[in-house]
Order: structure tokens, then sequence, then C-alpha cells
């Protein structure tokens, strides 16, 4: 059930689609027993363009969900250790071995991080297993709650000091997860309503009963070019890893970092657009 306290984010977009509509036709008749004309309106079924109002709602994952969701992580993140990739963790030991871009105190600060997001997935893993055989006292609830927003922090923190140092972690076990483990909430928690009516009917954006289903009907809807697919899912990507990474449980929270992210578009954009002004006023000046 999707309510308006357990939304992260809304937003609605019109798609033009074939839609059926009654078309009512008015013509002069006589009438055979009065001899008088008459106005007669006939109804007709046309087939019509139109521009449909959708809504897609992205729900904030409950306490089972973000169950899941870590539970997929960590086997996703297992997956990709055999399959021979590195951690964060081991390519960070590594290029210190090495003597490489990351200084003592870099990274002894990303080791605390590292612990520190370890020690508090441990802590949650606790708690809910102690849920799952329904002994958690309402204190303990109440610090489940605490745990996994102290680590929604922590894995913000982390990302952001990742993002600082360097992109070598791109091809690492962990972010290959981490992008695995984005995909599983945008696959369920995705809905949609369609046209505008006052109990509208919710429906699960991308079908299927499992991750492997889901994920298939996604692939689909971007090989046929779904119209509502291709309307939504950039910015349907961005929220949920906004949401991922920061740790924001709101929609001012992630408009906020969303607007933000256009600033930085824009500079970047008036930054290459500067440099290509630049290149062309001295094209000139070396063919003289």
């Amino acid at each position: 059930m999707i309510t308006e306290k357990n939304t992260l984010y809304s937003f609605s977009i019109n798609i033009e689609k074939e839609v059926e509509e009654e078309v009512e036709k008015k013509s002069r008749k006589k009438n055979k027993e009065t001899g008088k004309t008459e106005v007669v309106t006939t109804t007709s079924i046309k087939t019509v363009k139109k521009e449909v109002p959708y809504n897609v709602y992205i729900k904030k994952p409950n306490r089972t969900e973000l169950e899941d969701g870590d539970m997929f992580y960590s086997l996703e993140l297992n997956k990709y250790i055999k399959m021979g990739l590195l951690t964060k963790a081991m390519l960070a030991k590594q290029y210190g071995n090495q003597g490489g871009v990351w200084s003592e105190k870099e990274q002894k600060i990303y080791s605390e991080l590292l612990y520190k997001m370890h020690s508090k997935q441990l802590e949650v893993q606790q708690f809910s297993l102690l849920g799952d055989n329904g002994k958690l006292s309402t204190r303990q609830k109440d610090k489940l709650e605490t745990a996994v927003k102290e680590l929604a922090e922590i894995k913000k923190d982390l990302t952001e000091y990742e993002m600082i140092q360097n992109s070598l972690f791109d091809h690492t076990a962990d972010v290959k997860a981490r992008n695995r483990a984005i995909m599983w909430y945008i696959l369920h928690m995705t809905y949609f309503t369609e046209g505008d009516e006052d109990d509208p009917v919710f429906e699960d954006f991308f079908e299927g009963l499992d991750f492997q289903e889901k994920y298939n009907d996604y692939q689909e809807k971007e090989d046929e070019q779904d119209p509502l697919y291709s309307a939504a899912i950039d910015k349907i990507s961005s929220i949920m890893t906004i949401w991922y990474i920061s740790g924001t449980q709101d929609k001012e929270g992630v408009e906020s970092i969303l607007k933000e992210m256009k600033s930085i578009e824009k500079e970047e954009e008036e930054e290459e657009e500067e440099e290509e002004e630049e290149k062309l006023e001295a094209e000139p000046a070396s063919n003289e």
C-alpha cells in the first residue's frame, strides 16, 4: 500500500497514447410519424491520441525491505569476489603498499570508515535476527532504527570520501555490488498510477515476482523503448541513487541534492563551452 507517509518521492508525467473514447454525433433526421425534422444524437467509439497523466511513486523501503536489500548486496559482493574482483579495502591496501595515490593518513581515515560500516552492518544483522524470531523489544526496535540510519550516514561518508580521493574504486567488487543493490531497490520500490482518478490503482512499475523477473521486464522496456519507462527511468535512477548513498528520507532532501547536481552539471557544461571557444579562437593564430 502506497501512502504519503511511506512515499520517498513522487512525480507526474504525461504520455501520449491511443485511447478509446465515446464520440457524440448530432444529425438532423425526419421523423416518419410526425413528419418533423428532429435532432438525433448517436454515439460511437473512436480511437484517438491523447495526453494521459501518469504518477510515479518511489516507496521508502520498510525494515524488512532494507534487510532484503542488504542481503542482496552481500550475495552480490560475494559473487564478484569469487569472480576475482578486489574489494575497496584490498585495492586501497595494494596501492598503499606500492606507495600509491593515498597517503598513510588517508588510508587510516578510509580504514576507519570501512570498520565503522562493517561494525554497524553487524549490529543491524544481529537485531534483524532477533526480529525474525519475534524477540525484539520496543527498546531494541528503536535501536535497530537508529542503527539503520547511522549505517546510511556511514555509507554516505564512505562514498563521498572515495569520490574525493579518486575513481580507482569504480570496478571493485563493492561498487559493482552497490550498483546492483541500487537496481534491486529501483525494481522493487517503484510504482505508478494511470489517469487522474480520485481512487487510483497502484501498479508495479516493473512486473515480476523476484529480482530476475523484474530485471527481465526492465530490459524489455528498455529494448522496446516503452514510453513510460523512457520518460521516467533517468529520474527514478537518480532519486534511488541519491537515497541509497545519502540516506536522505524525504522529498525535500532529494530535491535539494537534485538541484545541487543540476547546478554542477550546468557549471561543467559552461566550462566545456568556454574551453571549446578558447580552442576556436586559438586555431587561426596557429594556422598563420
